[in-house]
């Protein structure tokens, strides 16, 4: 470690396959923000103001992890260029090393390929200044915030059921059956509807004292769908401002450590 002591953050991994997975699904946008702290990492991606997707890597999900500031280092880079990388030893044993000195200075991974013939693989991202994400929150105090925790799987596999040509999605959480809804409206007001009462072993838990009902766009909902694939559980979240909040939680490289990607998506004003 003495060789990188003078790096604002030095990280670890010796296998990379579900951090890298974890960052394309969040690849909506060729821009993210970055956030470190001793605790981990959290990457923000933002779709206009219409789409926000925070990535949490736990530091104990890293082999190693040290962050030499007790205030979080910030700042924004090329997400696409980070993927690429990561993407370059694809299925082939290596071991990455993730390290950051200063304001202004690159992001660097170094990636240890191993096997008969040991060779490094040095990438330097270019940072740029930090710009504050929107920041989004649901009122959890109000009657109408509802939450509804699923199986991830059984997610992704109803977003692949809808119509490919659908325009929004309606997204109904009722105390009353069928209790959650989701309806997918099409070009000529074609309808399909997906009902799941919270007796269902789809539902893991399920919590709703009034009744919300919205709409979106349902190519944000499509959005979602790589990270849905990664997902053990996925919890949706709403209240009266129509707000909708999914955490999708995921494995790591390490037992006793998850990542989650936590999801915002803005509701359609008029319809």
């Amino acid at each position: 470690m003495t060789e990188y002591e003078n790096y604002r953050l030095y990280a670890k991994l010796t296998k990379t396959k579900p951090l890298m997975k974890a960052l394309k699904s969040i690849n909506i946008e060729e821009n993210c923000t970055f956030q470190i702290s001793s605790e981990g990492i959290r990457v923000t991606v933002e779709y206009s103001k219409f789409l926000q997707a925070n990535l949490f890597i736990n530091s104990q999900c890293f082999d190693e992890f040290q962050v030499s500031d007790e205030d979080v280092i910030t700042f924004s880079v090329n997400l696409n260029v980070i993927t690429e990388c990561l993407g370059m030893f694809s299925g082939i044993d290596c071991i990455v090393k993730l390290l950051y000195k200063d304001n202004g200075s690159p992001l660097v991974f170094l990636m240890v390929h191993i096997g008969d013939c040991d060779f490094t693989t040095e990438c330097k991202i270019k940072t740029k200044n930090y710009e504050d994400p929107n920041e989004y929150e649901l009122n959890e105090d109000c009657p109408q915030h509802n939450i509804v925790i699923f199986n991830g799987p059984f997610i992704y596999e109803l977003i692949l059921e809808f119509d490919k040509t659908a325009e929004e999605v309606e997204i109904n959480i009722t105390p009353t059956q069928p209790h959650f809804k989701m309806t997918t409206i099409g070009v000529i007001l074609s309808e399909s509807e997906f009902e799941i009462a919270k007796s269902s072993d789809m539902i893991l838990r399920f919590e709703c004292k009034q009744a919300t009902s919205f709409r979106y766009k349902y190519m944000h909902i499509r959005m979602l769908q790589k990270a849905l694939a990664l997902s053990s559980k996925a919890a949706i979240k709403t209240d009266s401002s129509g707000l909708l909040e999914l955490h999708l939680m995921m494995k790591s490289n390490r037992d006793e450590a998850e990542m989650y990607i936590q999801y915002f998506i803005t509701p359609l004003v008029d319809y």
